[in-house]
């Protein structure tokens, strides 16, 4: 055989040994597995000048959290300061899937790109007189992330509770 030929083929199995585990590693590591969750309490504030979720500046929250087999886990958000008062609102939005990597709960819209295929609207509107309440648990571990646009016209402040049922 000529020595180019087994010098070509030696270049492919390398660059296919390192680079395929490579692009596995990078996709795999786009969202990350949490353990069970601990219980949360906390708030968060923001100010925004935008609604539109797809652009990329808006500010975000996200609660990311892991539920165990056959636990239930109820999770609350409440808005405790709304632009827009009674007429304020932003809407809710899940990832299946455990997202963190914003700061303290926050993050920018744009940071969302590369998963924003598989963020679903929870079909939910958060108003000051309206908390978002949902449960969560299955008999098999799951992960999820809620996403809720800080909505626009002056500062928001939401109470995030994530309770074991």
């Amino acid at each position: 055989m000529n020595e180019k030929k087994i010098l070509g083929l030696v270049a492919i199995v390398i660059v296919v040994a390192v680079g395929l585990p490579t692009v596995f590693f990078l996709d795999s590591s786009n969202t990350s597995t949490q353990l069970p969750t601990k219980e949360m309490d906390f708030v968060v504030s923001a100010k925004s000048d935008c609604l539109r979720f797809l652009n990329s500046s808006v500010p975000t929250f996200y609660v990311p959290f892991t539920v165990a087999a056959n636990e239930n886990w109820q999770l609350t958000v409440n808005c405790t300061k709304m632009p827009g008062g009674a007429n304020g609102w932003t809407d809710v939005y899940l990832y299946k899937g455990y997202w963190d990597r914003g700061s303290n709960n926050t993050c920018k819209a744009g940071d969302l790109y590369p998963i924003i295929s598989d963020i679903q609207n929870a079909d939910f509107e958060i108003k000051a007189n309206q908390p978002y309440i949902e449960t969560f648990g299955a008999s098999t571990e799951q992960s999820y992330t809620v996403f809720f646009v800080v909505p626009p016209g002056g500062p928001s402040e939401f109470h995030v509770a994530l309770k074991q049922l």
